[in-house]
C-alpha cells in the first residue's frame, strides 16, 4: 500500500517524480504552490511544437502541412530558425514509421494517449479522482502478434548517463501503464526518437512479466522516494540545472549561488 505521503502527491507522472528527486523546492514551486512558470526557455517552446508537429503528421496531416501549422505558435525568428532545422527530421520518422507498419500489421496507432492507474496499478481515467500515476504517450503500435512499440519523441541533445536513465525510467513508466490499459499484450518495445540525429533507439524486447515483477514494483518505489524527498517541505538542492531553472529568480539557493559575497581586504 502507498504511503499517506504518496497519496497527498497524487497523480504522480515521470516528470513530477524526477523533480521531487531533483529539488524539492522546484517540486512545491510547480505542484505544490502551483506557480505558473515565469519563464518558459525557448527550447522547451520549440520542442512543444515539434511534437506538435509529429501528432499532426502521424494522424495523417501532410507533413509540409503539419510543420507549417505547429510552427504558428513561434513568433521570435531563431525559434522559427531552430523549429525549422528539426523538423527536417520529422518526414523521415513519418517514413520509417509507414515502412514498419507495411513490414507488421498495426492493429492500433496510439498518439499522444493518456493512460492512468490506480496505487495497485489497474487502470483508471487520465482525469480520474483515484488516479496514481499517469502518463501520455508520444506514439505507440499495436500488432497483431499482441507486441507494443511505444516511442518518446525527444527534440534535445542526444545523451546517456544520468539524464539517460531518467528517460529510461519514463519509458518504463509507459510500459507499466500499457501493461495495465492493454491487458492481451505480451511483449513491450521502448524506443526514443531522437527528432535532431533522424535516429530511433530500440530497447530489448521484454516479456510482459518483467514489465509486471519488476518494472512495476521499481515505479512504486521510485514514487515513494520521490514523495519522501519533499516530505520535509521545500528545501533545496543546488546543482548544475540551477541556471537552467525556470524559477531560478524565485530561489534563495540559487540568488546565493549566482551572488556570493566577496569580502575585500581593507587599504588601510
Amino acid at each position: 500500500m502507498p504511503s499517506t505521503r504518496a497519496l497527498i502527491h497524487a497523480p504522480w507522472s515521470a516528470s513530477k517524480v524526477a523533480t521531487a528527486l531533483r529539488c524539492p523546492r522546484l517540486f512545491h514551486f510547480k505542484y505544490v504552490e502551483k506557480i505558473p512558470e515565469p519563464e518558459v526557455a525557448p527550447e522547451a517552446r520549440i520542442g512543444k511544437a515539434i511534437h506538435k508537429a509529429l501528432e499532426f503528421a502521424l494522424h495523417g496531416r501532410p507533413v509540409a502541412t503539419a510543420t507549417r501549422d505547429a510552427r504558428a505558435v513561434l513568433t521570435a525568428e531563431d525559434e522559427q530558425a531552430k523549429y525549422d532545422q528539426l523538423a527536417t527530421g520529422i518526414a523521415p520518422f513519418v517514413d520509417r514509421v509507414a515502412q514498419f507498419r507495411r513490414r507488421r500489421r498495426v492493429t492500433r496507432q496510439l498518439v499522444e494517449y493518456s493512460l492512468a492507474v490506480r496505487e495497485d496499478l489497474s487502470v483508471t481515467q487520465f482525469y480520474s479522482g483515484d488516479a496514481y500515476y499517469r502518463g501520455i504517450l508520444d506514439a505507440g503500435y499495436i500488432f497483431e502478434d499482441d507486441v507494443i512499440a511505444l516511442v518518446d519523441h525527444k527534440s534535445g541533445k542526444r545523451f546517456g548517463g544520468a539524464a539517460g536513465s531518467a528517460i529510461g525510467d519514463q519509458l518504463d513508466g509507459y510500459a507499466v501503464l500499457a501493461a495495465s490499459a492493454f491487458r492481451h499484450v505480451h511483449s513491450f518495445w521502448l524506443g526514443i526518437h531522437w527528432v535532431a540525429d533522424r535516429a530511433l533507439e530500440w530497447s530489448t524486447p521484454m516479456p510482459l512479466a518483467r514489465v509486471q515483477e519488476k518494472l512495476g514494483p521499481e515505479l512504486l518505489d521510485n514514487i515513494e522516494a520521490a514523495a519522501l524527498a519533499v516530505d520535509d517541505g521545500p528545501r533545496t538542492n543546488p546543482g548544475g540545472y540551477c541556471d537552467r531553472c525556470a524559477y531560478r529568480d524565485m530561489c534563495p539557493a540559487s540568488r546565493e549561488q549566482r551572488y556570493d559575497w566577496v569580502e575585500y581586504e581593507d587599504d588601510d
